[in-house]
């Protein structure tokens, strides 16, 4: 009989999703029923027995009845029978609506072993099906009929119906057949189990790679999967032992963790709403035709910003996509050139710049949405640009970049969609696994968030300061003064789970944490190292590099400094694969060869086509085992902030130290990214210099600008945090100025540099300038008002920022009084 589908009371359509899966249930009636607010319902009718599902916004399934149907319609059982044979309570246990509103999968404490083991078999069933659809070439229906959720629920109906019910617990088996939680989670093991027993019998080459997996993935990262089997947040178990706190203190804690990263995550979302309107205007600032221009007339390039006629610019129109290439880690790389093959315009974009590109129309304004990348390279002929793009082939967007003009704009401000997705999921993988005791940071995230009391043991074990003996031999006591000292100290501490470093300028801070890093290896860590720019994280590896340890720089090719490519995973990986892709080409020209000799032949030139497939899995495979033998056998990984959240990190065990420079200058969710991934961290930086960067007022006054390095300094009295007293870089009476007005008179001046002036450096004339240790410069006259040109102007750009012409003018005339003081300077030389 042909299955019928319909609503009883409005005849309302059903999705083709629904339909498509419905089709695989035997032949039946299907009728969806409204319940009392109109929400539909789905009945199944066959043979055998009829189910009454209703609609769940969680689950898809509230509850189930069951009505027995035998073939002789005429043939009833009582109502009290039908109770006590079909009531789906389970006899001691939690209520169906309970259990159905968890998330997370039933197991054999609720449901019993013969209920577990009669939806493995089901499930089984499923996935061998699956598996055997990939091998005959029949899975490209399979996957349109699948879905999450309900979706899955109906496909897996067939195949637990097929399987007789343990007797005596048909109840708790129709609760479980519609707990799609359970059912996935079930279909998960089952699948991977068949697939890699196919694998061992030389019938797949990969079974993570194969289609089945690959379904099972998308539909668990899919949004409608996450909503309905979203895991339930235990209560947090008892750490004493641990951090020596009992139960009630972990909640309290656990109470904090959960403010925090709810207010965090709100004041997120609103700063990347400013960050996508500021990108809006940015990307709106497309300059006006001359209305006296031939309309018709193509422009050649253009700049942002309204200025036409700029020599040098930062958007570069009517260009064409010519080819697209993979890198390492996925990077997807397209290669752009102008129309006709003319040269690129003078421009002032470069490898690494963050850029927008778009679909433009015949005048050059963009026409589509941005799809948003970084340059990767500019060619050597003059004529082309590579973008490392984020889109994938798939994406619509991203299709319609080919046979199109396209426009290519550098926006300062582009807001980033994934450093906002690594800095919420940070918050959420702290609010879930923070005090949980396989989270490696536990010690970190309870001394963060814990009163005065609950870090008591920092002062009862000794960690809070240090002593000589401690570190005999270690510490090069004449190379670093009393207060680097202790720092050096308190961070080789593994006992210790934060330390604050306090550094202001001229301290010698990167030094310091080199030092630290050096020894925390030389005592067998393994350190991650972070910082929230690509510029700070190059400056740490190049400090790291000159002293022989074995580092590794994590991040976007385009965006790391040329001077420490060397130390780059792409780099590092390249220089090993030397031989083994030299041999890869041969064989791939020897294959092509063969083929071009076989085409009549089609069955070896099936065979030959097969085996240069497998040539090619056998170099992405080999790529990949590379990756993971470099960054494990690392003794220092190196990333930016949110660089720390790369797959590629996150698959390495967990780091012994974990250390953040430049901490003042990151919004706190940024830094959780590398913590929640050691065992202790160190963060160094200086909350009196810069501090982060946040576009919103109201984000701002809420507290996001406030770091991690600045909360955490002040928390516990200051017990977590050490402060560098000793400067080595300017002359006293600037480093005392800073002292008094930044830093309370605690920074003192090294002998070495106190009264250092311009004048005692070689080859500088005497004069009152170079003479002169500080020299303010004021701007206004002698009855108050400002000289003229010195006044304050907004940006017109819309960064908000503040120039001062006037200022720059003067900056300028000093800067060349001081190049005129050089004793072997010639005007000649002033360009």
């Amino acid at each position: 009989m042909e299955a019928r589908y319909s609503c009883l009371m409005c005849e309302r359509s059903i999705s083709t999703a629904t339909t498509l899966a419905l089709r695989q249930l035997p032949s039946s009636t299907v009728r969806f029923r409204h319940n009392a607010i109109g929400t539909p319902q789905f009945s199944s009718f066959n043979s055998h027995f009829s189910r009454r599902y209703y609609s769940s916004p969680k689950l898809g399934f509230q509850r189930l009845v069951i009505r027995n149907v035998t073939e002789n319609p005429t043939k009833r059982t009582s109502r009290s029978s039908r109770r006590k044979n079909n009531s789906i309570e389970p006899d001691s246990g939690k209520s169906m609506r309970v259990l159905n509103e968890n998330g997370d999968p039933l197991g054999r404490r609720d449901l019993g072993k013969s209920v577990v083991m009669w939806i493995r078999q089901g499930m089984k069933a499923m996935a061998t099906d699956f598996a055997l659809a990939e091998m005959k070439g029949e899975f490209s229906e399979l996957r349109e009929r699948m879905g999450p959720g309900l979706t899955f629920v109906i496909q897996a109906q067939p195949y637990l119906t097929a399987i007789p019910m343990p007797l005596g617990l048909e109840a708790l088996c129709l609760k479980a057949c519609t707990h799609y939680p359970t059912l996935f989670d079930h279909f998960q093991r089952e699948l991977r189990d068949v697939l890699q027993d196919l694998q061992n019998k030389s019938l797949v080459q990969s079974w993570c790679e194969t289609e089945s997996w690959k379904l099972l993935k998308e539909l668990a990262n899919s949004v409608q999967h996450r909503a309905v089997a979203r895991k339930v947040v235990q209560p947090k178990k008892n750490l004493k032992g641990v951090l020596g706190m009992e139960l009630e203190k972990v909640k309290a804690i656990q109470s904090r963790i959960d403010e925090f990263t709810k207010r965090m995550s709100e004041l997120l979302r609103i700063e990347r709403d400013a960050e996508l309107e500021f990108t809006q205007e940015e990307l709106d600032a497309v300059p006006t035709p001359d209305e006296n221009s031939d309309a018709s007339k193509p422009i050649e390039f253009l700049v942002s910003h309204g200025q036409a006629q700029q020599e040098l610019c930062d958007t570069i129109c009517n260009l064409n996509a010519v080819s697209t290439s993979t890198g390492l880690g996925g990077m997807h790389l397209v290669l752009f050139r102008v129309e006709g093959n003319h040269r690129l315009p003078p421009t002032t974009l470069s490898p690494g710049d963050m850029v927008c590109v778009r679909i433009c129309d015949s005048r050059g304004a963009g026409a589509t949405s941005c799809v948003q990348g970084f340059v990767n390279n500019l060619g050597e002929d003059g004529c082309s640009i590579s973008v490392a793009l984020e889109s994938r082939h798939g994406d619509p967007t991203f299709s319609k970049l080919f046979g199109k003009s396209v426009r290519i704009d550098r926006i300062y401000g582009l807001a980033d969609a994934l450093t906002y997705e690594r800095n919420c999921e940070a918050l959420m993988l702290l609010q879930k696994n923070g005090l949980q005791k396989t989270n490696p940071s536990i010690a970190v995230a309870a001394t963060l968030f814990g009163d005065e009391g609950d870090v008591a043991w920092l002062e009862e074990n000794n960690l809070i300061d240090w002593t000589e003996e401690e570190f005999d031999g270690m510490l090069r006591t004449g190379a670093y003064d009393d207060s680097q000292q202790r720092a050096i100290a308190l961070g080789l501490n593994k006992k210790r789970p934060v330390l604050i470093i306090q550094g202001p300028p001229g301290t010698g801070k990167t030094g310091l944490l080199k030092e630290i890093i050096a020894l925390a290896v030389a005592q067998g860590e393994r350190v991650l190292v972070t910082a929230p720019t690509n510029a700070a994280v190059d400056n740490m590896v190049e400090k790291l590099s000159n002293i022989g340890l074995e580092i590794v720089r994590v991040g976007n090719p385009a965006r790391i400094s040329k001077t420490v490519a060397s130390k780059s995973l792409g780099k590092i990986v390249d220089s090993k694969l030397v031989n083994f892709r030299t041999e890869f080409e041969r064989k791939k020209s020897d294959l092509r060869r063969d083929l071009r000799h076989c085409l009549r032949d089609d069955s070896l030139a099936a065979g030959i086509r097969q085996l240069l497939k497998q040539l090619g899995k056998s170099l992405k495979r080999k790529e990949k085992e590379t990756v993971k033998e470099v960054l494990s056998s690392a003794k220092v990984v190196l990333a930016t902030n949110a660089g720390a959240a790369d797959p590629l990190i996150r698959r390495l065990d967990s780091f012994d130290l974990v250390v953040i420079d430049e901490a003042a200058q990151a919004i706190e969710p940024s830094c959780w990214i590398a913590i929640l991934q050691g065992k202790r961290c160190i963060l160094a930086g200086d909350q009196c210099q810069l501090a982060p960067v946040i576009l919103s007022r109201k984000a701002l006054e809420a507290g996001l600008g406030v770091s991690l390095l600045e909360r955490a300094a002040t928390l516990h009295d200051g017990i977590l945090a050490t402060k560098l007293t000793t400067q080595y870089r300017m002359n006293d009476a600037i480093a005392s100025w800073a002292s008094k007005e930044m830093y309370g008179g605690s920074l003192k001046s090294s002998l070495t540099v106190s009264s250092h002036l311009l004048v005692d450096a070689p080859f500088v004339k005497p004069t009152w300038i170079t003479q002169c240790p500080l020299l303010l410069l004021d701007t206004r006259m002698t009855y108050g008002s400002l000289s003229v040109g010195c006044e304050e102007h907004l940006d017109p750009a819309g960064t908000g920022s503040f120039y001062n012409e006037g200022e720059a003018d003067i900056v300028v005339q000093h800067v060349f009084s001081l190049v005129y003081s050089g004793k072997y300077f010639w005007p000649s030389s002033r360009d």
